[in-house]
């Protein structure tokens, strides 16, 4: 039987990522392949291959050894963040898992692997609360592979490290461990619209990194506790009262976003008639917002040792960082 072609040509990414990664699985072998998942996953019941000296059976002759295999893996991969949003295709897979295991003789074990560069686990995923869908994300991936790298018990052969140092290389490539996934704004009055009405409102046509997922608000001399998921943004919105008419006839967000124009024209928040970028936010108690155990005090110093804001405009950091243990000062993120 052929092998897989090794870094396939797909054109599309989430193709060529899936193709790739499983091509270089294939030649590594079951043992390494396996010792790697279990390590990005933080599965420990994964062995799939027993080796079994003079096993016990229910009758006739014992034989001296038993090598058995018996099981399924099958892999769910997203190269877009916040992908999974759907939970039919996962009970498909889980469904599809029963229905492979259901025709074995020999009942084995099964994981549906799901696979995405999100930086937390997706809510559909928790939702499902399924031990045999088994999510981690390509950083964790990545950092498993390293760690077999590393691994003089294991030795992985000249031929095996230097394939996954290039799907290593892939997944940088495509940006899919990049960990700079929260963008924390100057926040003078921000944080206190936020608290209030699960929003962000700035400037129309600023530019922002793409994939980001979380959005802080830096006011008061510290990073604030709450890094709120991006539901949506959406640019040069008018603020006019006859926008917010059109829009809360649609419902969802558009409501939302009705609400919070007219919310601010009655303050005088914002001028009617000029036009915003809005950031619809998960809210203050939604699960999807990360809330830190404390605000994280600036520290930041000027060559001259005077006190320096950390941020004046926007300033990006990772949801890692953040939520490391024992971070409670600018200075603890490492960033520069």
């Amino acid at each position: 039987m052929p092998s897989t072609p090794l870094f396939s040509t797909y054109s599309q990414g989430e193709n060529r990522v899936t193709s790739s990664m499983l091509a270089v699985f294939e030649r590594a072998g079951l043992s390494l392949t396996e010792t790697i998942l279990a390590k990005a996953s933080g599965e420990s019941t994964l062995e799939t291959v027993v080796f079994t000296n003079q096993p016990a059976t229910g009758q006739g002759t014992i034989p001296d050894a038993r090598i058995a295999a018996d099981f399924t893996y099958l892999f769910e991969v997203k190269t877009a963040r916040n992908a999974i949003q759907d939970p039919k295709q996962l009970t498909g897979h889980l469904k599809r898992l029963d229905e492979e295991q259901g025709r074995r003789t020999l009942k084995g074990k099964g994981f549906v692997f799901v696979l995405t560069p999100d930086p937390v686990r997706p809510r559909i995923v928790e939702e499902l609360a399924d031990r045999r869908l088994v999510w981690f994300n390509f950083a964790a991936l990545h950092d498993a592979i390293t760690a077999v790298l590393d691994d003089t018990l294991l030795a992985p052969s000249e031929r095996d490290r230097f394939l996954l140092r290039e799907l290593q290389a892939l997944f940088e490539a495509e940006g899919l461990i990049s960990h700079d996934d929260v963008v924390v704004v100057a926040a003078g009055i921000a944080y206190g619209e936020y608290l209030e009405g699960s929003a962000y409102i700035c400037q129309p046509g600023r530019a922002f990194r793409e994939r980001l997922t979380h959005l802080g608000f830096y006011a008061q001399q510290a990073i604030q506790p709450h890094l709120a998921r991006i539901l949506t943004r959406q640019d040069h919105v008018p603020f006019t009262h006859e926008e917010a008419q059109q829009r809360e006839g649609n419902g969802g967000r558009d409501a939302r976003i009705a609400d919070l124009i007219r919310s601010s024209l009655e303050t005088g928040a914002r001028e009617e008639g000029k036009k915003y970028m809005v950031f619809l936010l998960s809210g203050p108690q939604d699960p999807e917002t990360v809330v830190l155990e404390v605000p994280l005090v600036n520290d930041t110093v000027a060559a001259s040792g005077r006190p320096w804001a950390w941020t004046m405009g926007q300033r990006y950091v990772s949801l890692a960082a953040l939520r490391k243990p024992g971070v409670r000062t600018t200075s603890d993120l490492g960033t520069s």
